[in-house]
Order: C-alpha cells, then structure tokens, then sequence
C-alpha cells in the first residue's frame, strides 16, 4: 500500500475502507479490503494534482452508508463509490461543481449523511455548506457562508429539528438539517484558531475544544440554541488537532495527557493520566467507561475512566515505534484496525 495515509480508516464487519496516494503523490488511491482476511476486494483510483502543507493525503475519514461509501480528497474531489465493487456512482469537485474554497491545508471534515443527503462544507461565498442526494449527487440545497474549517460536522435532533453542529474558519454552529439555513452561531472570545477537533454534542449542551480558547461548554436553551458565552471553561484540553471524545457525562481529552472532565460539574477535572506517549499526536476510541489511545509512535492503552478518575489497564505496541501513525485507527467487531505508513495492520481483542 504506497504512500504516507492521514485520513482515518471506516470500517464494518466486512469492509475496511483505506485512502492513500500513489508512488507518484498524483492521485488519491482508495482500499476496500476484507475485515476479516485483510484481502482486497477492489482499489480505485483517480487525478488529484497539487502540493499542500503537511502531504497530499486524503485527510477525510470515508463514510460507509451502505450500499455506497464516500469519499473526499483534500483538493475537492467527492466520491459516491459502490460499496461492494468500487464503482463510481456519481463524482462532484468542492470547487469546481459546488463554488467552493478550499481550506489552506486542504479539505479534512468528513462527509455526514442525514436521511436521504450527504451533507459537506464547500466554503464559497455562495455555497458554504451544501446538501446533496445520497443516490444521485444532485445538490438538495445550498447556502451562503464562510470558508470551511477542519473539524467534521455532527448531528444533533433537538424536538423535531434536527440540526447540523460544526466550525466554519471563524465561529461555530448550527444549521437546519432540511433546508440549511443557519439557526445560531457563536464566535470565540480569541481569533485564529485552526478549528480541527470535533464538537461533542449532548443533552446539556455542546463542549467545544481549540488551541487558543481551550474547553469550553456551553449550555443549551430551550428554543435548541446555546449560551454566547461559555457556562464553563477548562483551559488545560487546548489541543490543536486532537478531537475529544464523551463517554456518559465524561469528556476524554488530549493535551500533554489524558484530561477527564465532568461536563455535569462545570468541567471539573476528575482525572489526569500523564505519560511521554502522550506529547504527541493520539487518537481517541471510547466505549462506555473505557478508551483506547493511539499514540503517535505505535503504543496503544487501555484506558477505564470513572468517578474516581483514570485507571491503565493494558497496552500494546503496533508498527515499529520509529514511524509515525497520524491516521484514527477504527474498531469493528473484535478487531482493532491501524493505519501504518504502508500497511494496516488488524489486532482481534480478546474477549473473556
């Protein structure tokens, strides 16, 4: 498998879907491997000329919405695949079909599928996000905006209405679901940040991370809209790419450590779990009271996070610790699926 991969892995129980480049950093490579014997059921492939900061790699994780999978390269170009043979369904570019802007280190937020759309962030002037039909890639709906950020959108229903979560360059917020347009919007009390972790929505609110604003939630109205200014703040989980995650009440961060927040409690810190893995690039995975972090050279561990605060209970090292690995690793079923530089390697988790 050639080439550096950045991009997350999407997984089932029978499809592991991987993106790279090839030999030449000319065109963006997309894998549908075997869950279970790591076998290629089919590759494609297709142009994706340029030179960005940090590599030309896809940087979107793929969406698996069976029967297709999707696909966004970091110069624009979107991608309905059959899931089960590769094919090309249908193909639109962020720029040049949909009016869009591309982001200065290229297109990160992954493709969001709410009913029957595909929902992305093209950033242009005109169409700064935009909905398109699963089937056909016809536009459903456009609406004007701001440039796109890095973070990927969530989906959060709210009564009856359901609304798309997430960053623009400048402010975050949300949109209707059915129509796109803009219901609210909060802007960060410091300018410039890159806006690359993923917002975590839950009943009380919606928790935001940055680089220069720090931890932040902020409380839900009744009309489905959050507070202007945060309700709580935690400044030490300021991570630049590293997107938390929630577990119950629990944010799980990264920032020189494991961060455990009660988002019930103003975002007090019930746990901070310190190790050298830790200072650089890691990869959440959470299942009720436990997390796996994927740290940048290869070690993996186990993590239980409760009341009492952060627990080790395992870890493991995958890959030679020489490398890097910068792509989220997936899990599906018992298996635990890594991004190597050229490889992916598949461990089964015991079950006692």
């Amino acid at each position: 498998m050639p080439s550096q991969g950045i991009g997350g892995i999407a997984a089932t129980d029978e499809f592991v879907i991987v993106t790279a480049r090839d030999r030449s950093d000319s065109q963006d490579v997309i894998y549908c491997l075997d869950a279970q014997s790591g076998v290629a059921f089919w590759q494609q492939s297709y142009q994706a000329s340029g030179n960005l900061d940090y590599g030309n790699s896809i940087r979107a994780t793929a969406l698996i919405a069976d029967p297709w999978v999707f696909t966004l390269g970091a110069f624009g170009d979107l991608n309905c695949l059959d899931l089960e043979t590769g094919e090309v369904v249908w193909s639109k570019h962020m720029v040049r079909d949909m009016e869009g802007t591309m982001p200065q280190w290229g297109y990160a937020a992954s493709p969001i599928a709410i009913e029957n759309t595909l929902i992305v962030q093209p950033g242009g002037d005109s169409a700064s996000m935009v909905a398109l039909d699963l089937e056909t890639g016809n536009i459903r709906w456009k609406v004007p905006g701001r440039q796109a950020a890095y973070a990927s959108l969530v989906e959060w229903l709210h009564g009856d209405a359901r609304q798309v979560i997430g960053f623009d360059y400048r402010t975050f917020g949300g949109w209707d679901a059915t129509d796109g347009k803009r219901r609210w919007e909060v802007t960060p009390a410091v300018k410039n940040d890159f806006n690359v972790p993923t917002p975590m929505v839950f009943e009380r609110g919606i928790v935001v991370t940055s680089e220069n604003n720090g931890t932040r939630l902020h409380a839900w109205n009744e009309q489905g809209e959050p507070s202007s200014t945060p309700t709580a703040e935690y400044p030490d989980l300021a991570g630049d790419t590293h997107s938390p995650i929630m577990l119950g009440k629990h944010v799980v961060g990264v920032d020189r450590g494991i961060h455990v927040l009660d988002a019930e409690d103003q975002l007090r810190r019930i746990g901070l779990f310190k190790d050298p893995c830790l200072e650089g690039y890691c990869s959440l995975i959470g299942s009720q009271d436990r997390v796996l972090v994927q740290c940048e050279h290869g070690e993996v561990i186990l993590l239980q996070v409760g009341v009492k605060g952060v627990q080790e209970l395992g870890r493991m090292q995958v890959g030679d610790p020489n490398v890097q690995i910068l792509a989220h690793p997936a899990v599906a079923g018992t298996l635990y699926l890594v991004r190597l530089p050229d490889q992916v390697q598949a461990w089964r988790f015991s079950i006692p």
